[in-house]
């Protein structure tokens, strides 16, 4: 326990104190939690856009289907006699 307190006591002589020491180790917590936050929403967002180009991809070829009308690229096979 005293070397522990040692090392400690030799760190915070490098801040600058007490006091700097806590603030620049509770510092890089906020700046770690800030950025993993911020990788959780960009992770959501990126997979909402996905999944709603999806469903539109989706809509969009089932639509003709649906309504009967003949899909693009369908041409009426050429009469043959």
């Amino acid at each position: 326990m005293a070397w522990a307190y040692a090392e400690l006591a030799k760190e915070a002589s490098r801040r600058g104190g007490p006091l700097a020491l806590r603030c620049f180790y509770t510092g890089q917590g906020v700046i770690i939690g800030g950025v993993v936050a911020s990788a959780a929403i960009a992770g959501t967002l990126t997979h909402d856009k996905r999944s709603k180009r999806r469903a539109a991809a989706a809509a969009a070829e089932a639509a003709p289907a649906a309504t009967g009308a003949p899909a693009a690229g369908d041409a009426p096979e050429p009469g043959r006699s």
